[in-house]
This record gives C-alpha cells, sequence and structure tokens, in this order.
C-alpha cells in the first residue's frame, strides 16, 4: 500500500522524475518527465541519461555519475534537450541507492526553472533600462509612489530616491493643478482612449513651479493595480513653443492682412515639392492649401492655357541655371470659380556648393487690377489714334473725292448759263454730265455715312442665326438685272444646310457690294462663281466670289480696302465708284471677327474671299454637379470667348438641347442620373441630324473599361477631373475645328 501511494505522488508529481541504473541508462520515467521532453516513455527507457542531456552542456562542464556516488545528496543546474532541440533548465537533484551496501541505481529530480531564469534576466534588463531613462519614471500604487529612477527625484529637486518612496504622488504639483492630476488619473482609470500625454505644473522641493508633461501606463500583478508614471521637465521646450508661437502669430497677422501669398518648394529626389502655402493662396486662385500641397502639379494645371509654354520656358531656364538666384514672372491663372486672374511672382532660390536648388521660396501678387488698367490705357490710346487718322482720312475725302464732282456740276452749270449759242443736244449732254457727277456725288456721301455711321456704333449691330443661301439669294435677286444686262452667269454652291451667326442686313451689304463689283468688272458673256469651304480659323466659314473679269494689278491689291489711299477704277463697260465701298465691306468683316482678302492676277480675273463666324456657337456643357457645372462653364468662357456656353444637367435633357438646336460642341460628365454619358453618345448617335456635334468626356469618375468603350464609339478625347487646362484647350480647339463641315 505504501509503494502504492509513492508511485501515485510520483505519477502526479509536477518535477521530472527518473531512475538512472550504475551504467547511467534510464529505467524509469514519470509522466512530467516525457511531457517536458516531449518523448514516448519507450523512447526513453533503457537509453543513456546523457543523451538528454545538451551537448553544449557537457561540452562545457564536467560531468558524470560517479559524482554522486555517495551518501550525500547533491543539487546542480542541468540543460536537457527535448525531441525538438529545445534546451530546458533544470535544478538537478541526484541521489544514489544503496542496496546492501552497494551501488543499486540513481534517482533523479528535476525541476524546470527556464522561466524563472528567463524573468531574471528579463528583470535585470527592465532594471538596466529603468535606470538608463533621460525621463524621470516612478510606480505608483493606491496613490503612493514606491519605486522611481534616479531622474525622477532629480527633476522634482530631491537628492535621492529615498525621499520620495511612499509619497504621495499630488504632493508633486503645484497647488493650483492639484484636481487637474487627480482628474488625470481618474480619467486613465476609466477610459481606455484616455490621452496618453498630460501637462501640469509641477512643483519642486524648495516650492518653485515648472512645466511637467506625464505619461501613463497601468499594469495589474497578483489582483493590485501599478501605474507607470514617466515624467520631463518641459519648461524650456513651452518657452521656446511660446516664442514660436508669438513669431508665428506676429508673421501670420502679417500674411493673412496681405493679398499676396508666400509658397516654398524643397528638393525631394529629383523634384521640387510644394511644402507650405499661405492662407491668402485661397484669396486669389480660390483653391485651399490643402489643394495645392497635395498635387506637386496643380498650381501648373491652373495655369492660363495661352501663357503655359512661355512661362515654361522662363522658369526652366531659371531652374537650370547654375548661378541664377531670383526671377520674376507674369502670366494668367484660371481661378476656382474660373476667372481668369493676372498674378506676378517673383521666385527666389537656394543653391548647394554645386549650384542644384535646394528650397525655392516665392511671392505672388494678384496684378489684374493693374493689368485691367493697362489694358484699358493701350484701347484707349488706340482710339485716340484711329480716331485721329479718321478724322484725317475724312478731311482727305472731303477735299479731294467731293471736289471733284463739284467742280464738274459749276462747270456745266456755268455754261449752260453763259452759253446762249448751246444747241438743244449740247445742253442735254451737259445736263446728263450734272446729273451722273451728282449721282457720283451722292454715292459717295451715302458710302461715307454708312462707314461713319458704323464706325461710330450707330448702326445697330444683331447678328442670328441666318441661312447664308437666304442672304446670297436676295443679293442675286437685287443684281440680277445688270448681270443679265452684261449677259453674266452667276453659280452659287452654298447649300441650304449652311448657318452662319451675323447680322443679316450687313452682310447683305457685303454680299451686294463684292457682287456688284465682279459684275462690274467682269466682260459680257463673263461667270461669277460664289462658293463655301470650312476655315482654317476656327468656328468659321470662308466664302468666296470669284469672277472672270480682268483681274487687279499687283501693286494695286493692297489699296483695296484701306480708305486712306482710296483705289478706283472704271468697270467693263465704264461704270464708276466710289473707292469707298471696300472699306464699308472690310469693317462689316471686322465688325463679325472675320477677315477679307483677295486673290487676283490682273487679266484672269479676281477671287475675293472673307471668312464669316458659323452659326451654332454654342457649347453645352452636360454635367449633374451643380459647383462642377458653373467652374468649366467659366473655363470654357475663358478658353474659347467666342462661343457661348450653354448647360445640362443629365443626358436626357442634353439631348432635347441637342435636337432643338444643335451646339458647335458637346462636353458631358460620365455618371449622371437619368441618362448617363455614354447612353448620350448612343443616343446621340440614333438621332437624324445632318451634323451632330462631336463631344468631349470630362469626368471625375471613369475607369479604363469606360474610356475604352468611349472610343470604340468614336470618342476621341475622355478627361479625368481636374483636368490639365493645356490639354482641354487644345482638345476643344481641335475638335471644334473638326466639326466644321463635317472636317
Amino acid at each position: 500500500a505504501s509503494e502504492e501511494k509513492f508511485k501515485d505522488i510520483i505519477v502526479k508529481a509536477a518535477e521530472l522524475i527518473c531512475n538512472i541504473n550504475s551504467d547511467g541508462n534510464i529505467t524509469f520515467v514519470n509522466p512530467a518527465f516525457c511531457n517536458s521532453l516531449k518523448y514516448s516513455e519507450s523512447e526513453i527507457i533503457n537509453k543513456s541519461f546523457f543523451d538528454f542531456v545538451s551537448p553544449e552542456f557537457l561540452k562545457d562542464n564536467e560531468f558524470s555519475l560517479k559524482s554522486f556516488d555517495k551518501t550525500i545528496t547533491s543539487e546542480i543546474q542541468l540543460r536537457l534537450i527535448s525531441k525538438s532541440k529545445e534546451e530546458i533548465l533544470v535544478r538537478a537533484i541526484i541521489s544514489p541507492v544503496y542496496e546492501k551496501n552497494k551501488l543499486s541505481y540513481f534517482n533523479g529530480i528535476f525541476t524546470d526553472i527556464t522561466y524563472k531564469k528567463q524573468a531574471q534576466r528579463n528583470l535585470h534588463v527592465f532594471q538596466s533600462m529603468f535606470d538608463a531613462f533621460q525621463d524621470g519614471v516612478a510606480v505608483e500604487s493606491d496613490g503612493k509612489i514606491i519605486l522611481t529612477n534616479k531622474i525622477f527625484p532629480q527633476i522634482f529637486g530631491y537628492s535621492s530616491e529615498i525621499e520620495l518612496i511612499g509619497k504621495d504622488i499630488v504632493e508633486l504639483a503645484s497647488e493650483e493643478d492639484v484636481h487637474k492630476l487627480l482628474g488625470y488619473f481618474d480619467l486613465l482609470s476609466h477610459r481606455r482612449d484616455a490621452p496618453g500625454r498630460f501637462e501640469f505644473w509641477g512643483k519642486r522641493k524648495d516650492g518653485i513651479k515648472f512645466f511637467a508633461e506625464m505619461s501613463l501606463s497601468s499594469f495589474e500583478s497578483e489582483g493590485k493595480k501599478y501605474n507607470v508614471i514617466a515624467t520631463s521637465d518641459i519648461t524650456e521646450r513651452k518657452r521656446s513653443q511660446q516664442a514660436i508661437k508669438d513669431s508665428e502669430e506676429k508673421y501670420r497677422n502679417i500674411t493673412e492682412n496681405i493679398d499676396d501669398f508666400l509658397f516654398t518648394f524643397e528638393r525631394t529626389g529629383t523634384m521640387l515639392r510644394p511644402v507650405f502655402y499661405t492662407a491668402s493662396v485661397e484669396k486669389i486662385t480660390g483653391y485651399s492649401q490643402a489643394d495645392l500641397l497635395g498635387d506637386s502639379r496643380f498650381i501648373l494645371k491652373i495655369i492660363y492655357p495661352d501663357d503655359f509654354s512661355a512661362l515654361k520656358k522662363k522658369l526652366g531656364s531659371l531652374l537650370k541655371s547654375r548661378i541664377q538666384l531670383s526671377g520674376e514672372f507674369e502670366f494668367r491663372l484660371i481661378n476656382k470659380h474660373g476667372n481668369i486672374v493676372w498674378v506676378r511672382t517673383k521666385v527666389n532660390l537656394l543653391r548647394d556648393n554645386e549650384g542644384k536648388i535646394s528650397k525655392m521660396y516665392g511671392l505672388v501678387s494678384d496684378i489684374s487690377l493693374r493689368k485691367k488698367a493697362e489694358d484699358e490705357l493701350t484701347k484707349s490710346t488706340d482710339n485716340l489714334i484711329k480716331l485721329n487718322e479718321t478724322k484725317d482720312r475724312f478731311i482727305s475725302i472731303i477735299s479731294h473725292d467731293l471736289r471733284t464732282p463739284f467742280s464738274s456740276i459749276l462747270g456745266f452749270t456755268d455754261l449752260l448759263l453763259s452759253d446762249k449759242e448751246l444747241n438743244e443736244d449740247e445742253r442735254k449732254q451737259y445736263i446728263e454730265f450734272i446729273q451722273e457727277s451728282s449721282k457720283s456725288m451722292l454715292s459717295l456721301v451715302n458710302s461715307l455715312l454708312d462707314w461713319t455711321r458704323l464706325q461710330t456704333g450707330r448702326i445697330r449691330f444683331e447678328p442670328e442665326r441666318v441661312e447664308a443661301y437666304k442672304i446670297i439669294e436676295n443679293s442675286l435677286n437685287a443684281l440680277s438685272g445688270v448681270a443679265f444686262q452684261k449677259d453674266i452667269e452667276i453659280s452659287s454652291n452654298v447649300g441650304d444646310d449652311i448657318y452662319v451667326f451675323v447680322d443679316k442686313d450687313l452682310i447683305l451689304q457685303v454680299f451686294n457690294n463684292l457682287i456688284s463689283n465682279a459684275i462690274k468688272f467682269t466682260p459680257q458673256g463673263g461667270s461669277i462663281r460664289i462658293s463655301v469651304t470650312s476655315s482654317p480659323k476656327m468656328r468659321f466659314l470662308e466664302f468666296s466670289i470669284k469672277d472672270s473679269g480682268m483681274g487687279i494689278k499687283q501693286e494695286n491689291i493692297n489699296k483695296l480696302f484701306r480708305i486712306d489711299t482710296k483705289f478706283t477704277s472704271e468697270g467693263t463697260a465704264g461704270e464708276k465708284g466710289t473707292g469707298l465701298g471696300l472699306s464699308l465691306v472690310k469693317e462689316i468683316i471686322d465688325k463679325h471677327g472675320g477677315s477679307i482678302w483677295v486673290e487676283s492676277e490682273f487679266g484672269n480675273g479676281s477671287d475675293f474671299k472673307f471668312t464669316l463666324p458659323i452659326a451654332s456657337a454654342n457649347i453645352l456643357l452636360v454635367d449633374d454637379s451643380n459647383t462642377d457645372r458653373l467652374l468649366y462653364s467659366k473655363i470654357l468662357k475663358n478658353i474659347t470667348p467666342d462661343y457661348s456656353i450653354e448647360i445640362a444637367s443629365d443626358g436626357k435633357e442634353a439631348i432635347e438641347k441637342i435636337i432643338q438646336s444643335p451646339p458647335a460642341l458637346v462636353i458631358t460628365d460620365h455618371i449622371m442620373p437619368v441618362m448617363n454619358g455614354y447612353e448620350l453618345v448612343l443616343e446621340l448617335k440614333k438621332t437624324d441630324l445632318k451634323g451632330k456635334p462631336p463631344v468631349i468626356i470630362l469626368s471625375s469618375d471613369i475607369d479604363r473599361s469606360a474610356i475604352e468603350d468611349y472610343h470604340s464609339l468614336g470618342i476621341e478625347y475622355v478627361f479625368q477631373k481636374p483636368v490639365n487646362l493645356s490639354s482641354f484647350k487644345q482638345a476643344v480647339e481641335k475638335t471644334l475645328r473638326k466639326g466644321l463641315l463635317g472636317s
């Protein structure tokens, strides 16, 4: 029974127990021994005990069972090795067992002390770290300090750790911050999201206050809670922060109360990236500091497209230089609201010893008002010069051209009054001369009146959508009698699908004058051809009135459209002219934004060509975002000033507007309610419109597959918001040009 009791104790014991015979082989092991070494009992029995001792231990220590062959039980530390080659540090008690005074076997009892040793080492490391901290560290429990490092008492003016042991932690805070410190401890104990750091007024042993910063962490051991407190003296840091804050406040007051903004770029690798913008950047650009700092190229994207190339060249020259330290540029930006802003940018560079730029500082000023004043002054000066030239022209015309018919009229009336011997035929001939001079003078006066009324704005200019062929038809109806008398054939290829955006009365006067001139200088049986083609000038059509007449000498071509070098000649049937008609035509064409020129070879006819704006002067912007509609309509108005911008909030509304009045171009978002951009393009393709407007996609949310779908429908340009204005402008101009006459 006793043996069974001992056996039960051994089997259930936590210690590793074995019997080793005198040959060193294991004859018995308990379960704890097997479990710890991760062997089965059969893998251990009859194996040498030394097979389970760490080879490294055997190498470093003289160890044999003979040393235990004595009646006194010995205790040593061994390193056993498990089946998985893990070392287990044990405290070993090996005692010999004698039978009849002869050594029979050894009892081995081993206690695993691996974790205990590790804990001791960790404690030693933690103690070293504890003492090495630059901050003061203390351990507190139940409000009392139980342990500190050497720095902690020094911070609070105490000579040693002993003085603080047992002291209440709140005694280290000044009177006004005692409740604040207690509140922080309470908050820390109840909330996990309590701030990790806490600032308060500390109190030294001599009563002097200082700024302290405290951070806490907690742990529990054996049911008791402990707080680890790390504390540092931050008085100097606080003073520095306050000085910086005061300085920043002064600087901020200056920068926020001026209209200019400052920026800083720093080199990162091979790139200069923005690191700072003053808040006043929003006054000029409409964009926040975050907008510009988030994208290093953002400021380049809002430069007015026409200014980008010149600015890029100047800025590139400055940045590539090894010696230049400053530069100044003037250019335009398009702000967040779509308006153009003129700015002057002064840049200063900080270079390293090799001449590479390490930092770039800039000051940007809004000079829009100055530029506007300069433009107005320039326009005013030009107008004054033009008025002065006009005055000189009038004097020249009045003194020369009006004198000639008056001389003829006075001369023949004097003859009629004084010469009594004139017969009836002579009198009739003189009267005809007087009538012809009077008509010439009346024509000259009418032309002068039309010209001056157009110059002074007294003729109302009201352009509208007009079918070009109707204007030509009206002109031919008025002039067909004169053409019939000279047997001149007039033909036109201008179809009923050509629309122009003009003042129909003024343009009728243009066609009347040019066709009348063509008839005048075309011989009997000649021909006149009226045609229209697309113009290299965006949103304009080019008209041509070509005759088979006498042509114009090369030296006279430059005189045709100038009122100050009036040029006139007789027609093929002796027709007279004032020499002012083509000047008036040029003024009307200029009024419409077009241009006029002539291609002629003397003796081989003339071809008068001029451009007129195409009727569709609208761009349709389709977007469900009211903010984006406002922004991009203003941007489009700035980069295409000759067009009006219409808006629609979805594809369905856009289709209705397109069918009612086809625009020159459609710019649409991708994702919209009711009908999205892709569905809009499909619907547009289904319509039977003759001149379907081209489409550009401009969206803030579009993936690669959707872009490919648009390309498959023939959409050339798909842009992501925010768009690069230079690329966007080029695409708009190219698309509008291709849209004219389907070219």
